[in-house]
């Protein structure tokens, strides 16, 4: 089945995903007590090979990924970049210059803004668009010890922005990959609204 995104869909999303990534960035500048500023949402269709690409740059970028399911259904995946993410992780657990950040509160942190990044984008283009979905914690995913099933993924809507925390160099980006039947879904879900 061919789909297409037509330049209402792309603008009603990146409308929907301003207002909702921005509550998060505001969401997590609270948390930590840092700006965190957010690009304009950059919206594509995208094939496996393109998705493979964004997940081959391990020495770079923490990756998590939050399944959800319901009317919608797909993979939250979550960039975070690893030299910031270690200095923001150390913000985050108001560590000393000398005292060692250990593994698993690193993981912790990088989960955590993971999740109020993606998770709570995720669920605010969910509300807008008054689709129930079900969104699962994040996990850690290593991309090349576990492949996601991108034979799922034939026709991909990619949701990309990107996070800047100037004062620890951070930056994340989150992609939302929806399965072929909840992507039909949200189109047709988006044609209805902007008929009216």
């Amino acid at each position: 089945m061919s789909i297409q995104l037509t330049e209402d869909h792309e603008d009603f999303l990146k409308e929907s995903l301003n207002i909702s990534m921005g509550k998060a960035a505001n969401k997590l500048a609270e948390l930590i007590g840092l700006h965190v500023t957010l690009s304009v949402p950059q919206i594509m269709l995208a094939s496996p090979e393109h998705l493979n690409r964004q997940l081959s740059y391990e020495e770079t970028f923490h990756y998590t990924q939050q399944s959800f399911f319901g009317e919608l259904s797909g993979e939250v995946i979550t960039l975070l970049g690893k030299e910031g993410g270690t200095l923001l992780a150390r913000e985050m657990c108001s560590l000393e210059d000398e005292t060692q950040l250990q593994d698993s509160d690193l993981i912790d942190c990088m989960l955590d803004v993971s999740n109020i990044l993606s998770g709570a984008s995720l669920r605010g283009l969910c509300q807008q668009v008054e689709m129930n979905t079900r969104i699962q914690p994040p996990v850690i995913l290593i991309p090349s010890r576990t492949p996601l099933p991108m034979d799922k993924w034939d026709q991909s809507l990619m949701l990309q922005v990107s996070f800047l925390i100037e004062a620890v160099k951070f930056e994340s980006e989150t992609i939302i990959c929806f399965a072929d039947n909840g992507l039909v879904q949200l189109l047709s879900r988006l044609d209805d609204y902007l008929q009216e």
